[in-house]
């Protein structure tokens, strides 16, 4: 029986979020530097960013709501996985 702390998931998420802007200006510069912008490209682009925002805005207004200093228990008693 161990417990982790809900905030651990949290820093996973940011971790994965720095990850994914590393990618994504890697992108952008790429687009840029080997001179493949045009108005598909652009649009993709654009498209795939703002979705990205959109569901950065989402995750980020649902994740006020959240106690995290609620612990995760994992094989406690019954051996499920629960909230504490």
């Amino acid at each position: 029986m161990f417990s982790i702390p809900l905030y651990f998931i949290l820093v996973l998420y940011f971790i994965f979020l720095a990850i994914f802007f590393v990618f994504s200006a890697a992108n952008v510069y790429h687009v840029y530097s080997t001179g493949t912008f045009t108005i598909p490209s652009l649009t993709i682009t654009t498209l795939v960013s703002a979705f990205c925002v959109f569901v950065l805005f989402i995750t980020f207004t649902n994740l006020i709501a959240i106690n995290w200093s609620t612990s995760i228990l994992f094989f406690g008693p019954a051996g499920v996985i629960s909230f504490q």
